[in-house]
């Protein structure tokens, strides 16, 4: 430990972790002294924990100058050599009324022992004296009495031996337990942290020292409740937050980084493109047929939500740091801790959606646009209708005013089938040099709410990627209405259903292929 004159020393006040910045997978700890400061000063942070990256230190304050600092390790023993003692005090005086419990246990256990044997007796004295002329039956009595009372006796001590026996097993296993991560505890170190200070003028300074923890990160989660009658989605933001360092977060400032340390400071490396070849004899060409899911990066036009409370976002370039309304407590032994970190009403248009190939029932689903003044990170949303639950599903990345979906369940009320009416491939064109695969498709509906409901039906057809391969909607045989995307060949209609009505409409398309092809894959 370092020593400085007398007029350096000054009275420490405890260090306090005041703020954190929490990452994906780590942390970024502010904790604050307030020293008595004249000419020098010293401020030390005592118990700074293992997790901390020595090289991270750094200390700041705007009353004094930071000359410098030292950080020293040293190990825990002498924190926990009073507390290890008196557990090993308890510990002991258990073990020996262990000991004698199990000679206790051990004595009447013979004592049962022997009120059996003299049961035994008893019974082969009255077998012998009942032939005889005048038995002494006073005689019997009172061996079988003096057999039960042994027999009592030591049912009686047995019982409350083996009682007891449980109960300082429970308790020797649990001072075990403690002694042994104390004992553990006690071998780790901590870091002592002096920051010297040189003062311009009399008073107090206040001295900030930050580092970075590992051990610490969060993740997103999300509560989403439809507002059908008002046409908006409630969604709340959480954040559960785990940290293991060993040092709680008790009344802290709190703010979630977005941004991921190690792979925001670590530059891609370009590697050499090399250029080869080598000889491969002709083959024939095979159509496949390749299923995509498409997704967009989509930033569209800012409709700000309703946020309540205090949050702040602040912008950090590529990442997002959100300030927590509240004061937080965080434990430092790895439970979690689910933060609400904002309240966001956002504008929605409902619709009755279904998509019979991949699941032949009716959805309730929500269009949003992310209003909230950050982005949607990746993670689970628990959605809720008036009615109460309706289950769990993954939130994708939604960017600052970027559009996303919800799903608000299955309606039993409104069904669908999809029947398959013809699937079906034969030989056109001269000399056969191209087959054409029909397929026809027809989706059945029915209504049996009470009102009138728009349902709207999706279902793809292919995406040709080949000149030589075409792919026609037959557009006589397919029922009107419809909507097609045509870079990714989805065809929707909207068709309004009457109460207890029922409609059906047909897709109908071939795709045409030259015979050179492998087609026993399409």
């Amino acid at each position: 430990m370092h020593t400085l004159p007398l007029m350096m020393l000054a009275l420490v006040a405890p260090a306090k972790v005041s703020s954190v910045v929490v990452y994906p997978d780590r942390a970024l700890v502010t904790r604050v002294e307030t020293v008595t400061c004249s000419g020098r000063a010293l401020a030390v942070f005592e118990s700074v924990p293992p997790a901390a990256d020595p090289s991270s230190f750094r200390a700041r304050s705007e009353d004094a100058t930071v000359e410098s600092l030292v950080a020293e390790e040293h190990p825990l023993k002498g924190s926990f050599g009073s507390e290890l003692e008196a557990l090993r005090g308890k510990r002991e005086a258990l073990e020996r009324e262990m000991a004698e419990l199990v000679d206790a246990r051990a004595r009447g256990q013979a004592l049962q022992q022997l009120g059996a044997s003299l049961t035994d007796v008893a019974v082969k004295r009255v077998t012998r004296e009942l032939t005889e002329p005048k038995p002494d039956t006073r005689a019997w009595s009172q061996a079988f009495d003096t057999a039960l009372d042994a027999r009592l006796r030591a049912a009686s001590e047995l019982s409350a031996r083996v009682a007891r026996m449980r109960e300082v097993q429970r308790e020797l296993d649990s001072l075990r337990a403690k002694e042994s991560f104390l004992a553990g505890s006690a071998e780790r170190l901590e870091r002592r942290v002096e920051v010297r200070l040189a003062c311009p003028s009399e008073g107090r300074a206040r001295v900030e020292l930050k580092y970075v923890v590992g051990g610490a990160g969060w993740t997103p989660a999300y509560e989403a409740r439809a507002d059908e009658a008002g046409g908006q989605v409630e969604l709340s933001t959480f954040a559960t937050v785990r940290q293991s360092t060993g040092e709680d977060w008790s009344g802290v400032r709190l703010a979630l980084s977005t941004a991921r340390p190690r792979a925001n400071a670590t530059p891609p490396e370009q590697k050499p493109l090399l250029l080869n070849a080598r000889e491969q004899r002709a083959e024939r060409k095979v159509l496949v047929r390749r299923d995509e899911r498409y997704q967009h990066a989509e930033a569209g036009e800012l409709r700000p939500g309703a946020t309540e409370g205090a949050l702040l976002a602040a912008s950090q370039g590529l990442s997002v740091q959100l300030l927590v309304p509240e004061l937080a407590q965080v434990s430092g032994d790895g439970t979690a801790v689910r933060l609400r970190v904002a309240r966001t009403k956002l504008k929605s248009s409902f619709a009755w959606r279904t998509v019979p190939k991949l699941h032949p029932v009716v959805f309730r689903v929500a269009s949003l646009v992310n209003g909230a003044p950050f982005p949607l990170l990746q993670g689970p949303v628990d959605v809720f209708r008036a009615s109460g639950f309706i289950g769990r599903q993954e939130l994708e990345h939604v960017p600052q005013g970027g559009a996303f979906q919800l799903t608000f369940g299955i309606e039993e009320s409104l069904r669908v089938e999809r029947v398959v009416v013809q699937e079906i491939a034969r030989d056109e064109g001269l000399f056969g040099g191209r087959r054409r695969f029909h397929y026809a498709y027809r989706f059945n509906l029915a209504n049996y709410r009470k009102g009138p409901e728009v349902v709207e039906v999706a279902e793809h057809i292919p995406v040709s990627e080949l000149d030589d391969v075409k792919v026609e909607l037959d557009r006589e045989k397919t029922t009107g209405g419809y909507t097609l995307e045509a870079m990714e060949g989805i065809t929707t209609w909207k068709l309004t259903l009457a109460p207890a009505e029922q409609r059906s409409v047909d897709l109908v398309f071939h795709v045409d292929v030259p015979s050179s092809y492998d087609m026993t894959r399409l």
